[in-house]
């Protein structure tokens, strides 16, 4: 009787928890479709964002924020593959105070939060087919607003959000993610004809 009882258990738990996996691989996959959406609207074309699971975070070794893969011919292929902590940063960039901008108060969760959808943007730039990282930076720059609205937040505030940080951030960036034109006016502005910059 107790073999039968234990594994009814055992049954019940592995039951349990294959419902569990089930309902956070569904979750995922309607959290890649979100963002594959907006990095389409971004890229002009239909692309991909992948997050990963719960055993793929744990190996994940690059280090990286996102990335693109490019192939012998400058081609990015049709995907980003986003890290956990990104991912898990645009999950919960609405739950996130961001009335500090009003104080200039923000610390590091609110950093955090907001440059993973200037990440979102970034690599979407390199979808586009954008290779120079100078160039991607400062396209997503301008963008990260964009991204922040379509997860969610208010058009003012995510503006705020892109202005602070733009003036945060981008100063501390590695020589090679900085281009020559990337000022309000110059070359690589997207909207020259309003100040507002980024």
């Amino acid at each position: 009787m107790r073999l039968t009882v234990g594994k009814a258990a055992l049954l019940a738990v592995a039951a349990a928890l294959g419902g569990i996996g089930f309902a956070t691989h569904e979750n995922r996959i309607h959290e890649q479709d979100k963002l594959a959406k907006i990095a389409s609207e971004i890229a002009g074309r239909k692309v991909g964002v992948r997050c990963p699971g719960f055993f793929g975070g744990l190996v994940d070794t690059h280090g990286e924020a996102g990335r693109v893969q490019f192939d012998a011919g400058g081609r990015p292929e049709n995907h980003t593959d986003l890290s956990p902590e990104t991912c898990a940063q645009l999950r919960k960039l609405t739950h996130v105070d961001f009335s500090c901008l009003d104080r200039g108060t923000c610390g590091y969760a609110q950093f955090q939060a907001g440059w993973a959808a200037h990440t979102l943007a970034h690599e979407a730039f390199h979808l586009r087919g954008f290779g120079d990282e100078g160039v991607t930076e400062c396209y997503a720059l301008q963008n990260t607003s964009f991204v922040a609205q379509r997860l969610g937040l208010p058009r003012q505030r995510a503006d705020e959000l892109q202005r602070w940080l733009f003036a945060k951030g981008y100063p501390n960036e590695p020589p090679d993610y900085h281009a020559a034109g990337c000022y309000a006016g110059g070359p690589l502005d997207l909207s020259p004809q309003t100040p507002a910059w980024p």
